[in-house]
């Protein structure tokens, strides 16, 4: 008897002790096995949790300016001379049209992007036996073409003024400048535009430069041109660049402070 009950007791420790196992081994949802990886969360951002991206900052449209040198070998005594130890008023090679790389570069400086009429016109001249006076129609046709090509934000005809140093020449802040003056054809019928650019580049400049521009000429009647192809574009000016005694450097200061005058005037006011 006592034998048959421990059998028995026997049997049911085995029982205990195997039943987990079993238990373990059916297919019942939650019997995975214990080694499998487990899937890895994904987690959504709200939209307040991506940062938000870099502003894009506008370009601005840029300021074109159209240089031209109707006169283009109107040259400056003193470089003249110290270039070929002669003195002359007017030079093939050195002369108002080989600064245009120094304009270029204050132009630039300022946020202007400089574009040249590339036509020598006095040498057009010379070889078609033009005379001085018409040189503004030897100009037209090339810049007419210029214009019809591209646009541009300001047109400048620049000239060197016949006058001596007393007139063309200021001494401000212990240094000298090359003065600039304002030429406007009145004989054509949108000259007011050209001479309301004139007034406000004028007025800027002395504003930077007190007196370093001598103002505006307004040309018209018997004996002059009265239009200087400034018809072609109601932004032109004709702008007299120093005069025949003016040096380098003065010339150099002067065009730094007409590239800021532009862009205070005009450039400025497109942003």
């Amino acid at each position: 008897m006592c034998l048959q009950k421990l059998k028995r007791f026997t049997i049911l420790l085995c029982l205990l002790f195997t039943l987990p196992l079993i238990i373990g081994q059916l297919p019942f949802p939650n019997n995975k096995m214990a080694t499998e990886k487990k899937e890895q969360p994904h987690f959504v951002f709200a939209a307040a949790d991506v940062p938000e991206p870099e502003p894009i900052m506008e370009k601005t449209e840029p300021f074109n300016a159209l240089m031209l040198y109707t006169h283009s070998h109107e040259s400056y005594k003193p470089i003249v001379e110290q270039a070929t130890g002669l003195t002359a008023v007017y030079d093939e090679q050195t002369n108002i049209y080989s600064l245009q790389q120094m304009m270029e570069h204050y132009l630039q400086l300022n946020d202007i992007t400089p574009h040249i009429l590339d036509f020598d016109v006095m040498t057009e001249m010379k070889l078609t036996n033009a005379t001085f006076h018409q040189a503004y129609k030897v100009a037209r046709p090339v810049l007419a073409d210029y214009l019809q090509q591209s646009e541009y934000q300001l047109v400048i005809d620049f000239h060197r003024d016949s006058a001596s140093r007393k007139v063309t020449t200021l001494n401000y802040g212990e240094e000298n400048f090359a003065k600039v003056a304002f030429v406007v054809g009145a004989e054509h019928a949108g000259y007011e535009s050209n001479l309301a650019y004139a007034k406000a580049l004028s007025e800027q400049l002395n504003t930077i430069v007190p007196g370093i521009s001598r103002g505006i000429i307004k040309k018209e009647g018997k004996g002059v041109d009265g239009i200087y192809n400034q018809d072609l574009a109601p932004n032109m000016l004709l702008i007299e660049f120093g005069g025949i005694d003016n040096t380098e450097q003065e010339l150099q200061r002067t065009m730094a402070v007409l590239a800021q005058a532009i862009r205070l005037a005009f450039v400025e006011s497109m942003v």
